[in-house]
């Protein structure tokens, strides 16, 4: 009989490996713009849009305003984001994404859009549902658990 638990864990550690190696190589040979992965997600965080606070984009990430510093310190020195003080409150920082941060943004936005397109394009509309359920069982369950719940024993 086979071990749920732990063909679910194999499953979702291939899975989260595969994706990253898929999409590290699809942003590498669609650029040379010379970004890691981690810098791709924080241009993901800043967005399109208006232009967000530092401590705003940290908290989208998951990470400290100190954490997020760096990766904009880098991303602002490769010409992909600018950073300002507010007009309305000089203590608050700004970032935003400069044309080449845009691009950056719009080749991991495609990336993302043909991989979840090649995924639900062979299902049929009830294992779609069934796949967004799953996916959002899981969102929910990682949004709940802390890394130290996973140390305990049982």
């Amino acid at each position: 009989m086979i071990d749920k638990g732990q063909a679910l864990n194999d499953v979702l550690v291939r899975l989260f490996n595969r994706i990253l190696a898929i999409e590290e190589e699809a942003i590498t040979k669609a650029s040379a713009l010379g970004l890691t992965m981690s810098e791709i997600h924080v241009i993901e965080a800043i967005g399109t849009d208006e232009p967000k606070s530092m401590s705003e984009v940290a908290s989208d990430l998951g990470v400290t305003v100190g954490t997020l510093t760096a990766s904009v310190n880098r991303l602002v020195y490769k010409g992909h984001v600018t950073r300002f003080r507010s007009d309305r409150d000089r203590r608050v920082v700004l970032v935003s994404l400069t044309d080449d941060g845009r691009l950056a943004y719009s080749i991991h936005d495609h990336f993302h859009k043909r991989m979840v397109g090649g995924i639900l394009r062979n299902l049929d509309e009830e294992s779609q549902d069934a796949v967004i359920l799953a996916a959002e069982k899981l969102y929910e369950f990682f949004l709940r658990v802390k890394a130290e719940d996973m140390l305990k024993e049982e």
